[in-house]
């Protein structure tokens, strides 16, 4: 045949191309499938850590202010509710005039969060236990005039920290007797965590934490519905959810159970959970 000619033209017959068509698809739908499986083991992994996360950075929060509660400081024990008192500041009462007192505050005032302020604690000093009185910042902020020259009368060394002294106030409608100088007295905290539906997603459960006298705000999402708090009392080793009456005051342990939950980003699986329990041990019993 003379060159040129058509039927010596190369090119791919309809087999050809038929094949070709074929292996192409293949090596695309192999190359997507790929794809899609590592974008959901990437996305359901994804999800796992911040179903962990959440469930650990939730129960840190809870378990540092279980930690710094004192003895009877525990004033709502229940499966879903927790309320808890800490100290702020720990001091000795270095004078008393009347129904106040002054005491020494290390930064002093300046140093204190007063709006977290929930009141003033008593210590007997023969039994180690706390008598609490709930009261604001603006019932028990006295004048700060004479407060450090009464303390140096009784010897206490304010050179340089006169501004770190301070008075208290209205010690007498919180307690019979009014504390006396050289007692041990605490300004604590107090402070709500709840277990409730959550506003920020609705599908699930919520941990909510509030300060005294202020509302409850949302900190963690995804909670499970198995989510919630147990208490061991002193003598015990078990853990009940829920303590009622004098057993509340007895509380040295409290189990966090922080389950998590939340659906599947990738969809069509089952929801991702996450077990997680943390025990606490109240540190400062007499």
């Amino acid at each position: 045949m003379v060159p040129g000619a058509v039927g010596d033209r190369a090119g791919f017959t309809l087999i050809e191309a038929l094949i070709s068509l074929v292996l192409s698809a293949f090596v695309v739908m192999l190359v997507s499938s790929t794809f899609l499986i590592q974008n959901n083991y990437y996305a359901t992994q994804l999800q796992r850590t911040r179903v962990q996360d959440n469930a650990r950075v939730a129960t840190e929060m809870i378990a540092a202010e279980i930690r710094s509660a004192t003895a009877g400081g525990f004033v709502v024990a229940g499966a879903r509710t927790l309320t808890v008192r800490s100290p702020m500041v720990v001091t000795v009462l270095c004078s008393r005039s009347g129904t106040a007192a002054d005491v020494h505050t290390e930064g002093g005032q300046a140093g204190l969060d007063v709006a977290e302020v929930a009141g003033v604690a008593m210590r007997d000093a023969a039994t180690g236990a706390w008598t609490y009185a709930n009261a604001t910042w603006a019932t028990l902020d006295g004048s700060d005039a004479g407060s450090a020259s009464s303390c140096a009368g009784n010897g206490a060394d304010v050179t340089g920290a006169a501004t770190e002294f301070h008075r208290l106030a209205n010690l007498n409608t919180l307690f019979s007797p009014v504390p006396s100088e050289g007692d041990v007295v605490m300004l604590f905290r107090e402070t709500t965590f709840k277990i409730q539906a959550s506003v920020l997603d609705p599908s699930g459960l919520g941990l909510f934490r509030g300060s005294y006298g202020d509302p409850l705000i949302e900190f963690a999402t995804g909670m499970d519905t198995t989510a919630r708090f147990q208490y061991r009392t002193m003598g015990t080793s078990s853990y009940a959810d829920t303590l009622t009456g004098a057993a509340v005051a007895n509380v040295d342990a409290v189990r966090i159970v922080a389950d998590a939950r939340r659906p599947a980003q990738t969809g069509g699986r089952s929801d991702i959970t996450f077990g997680w329990a943390v025990n606490v041990a109240v540190r400062n019993l007499p």
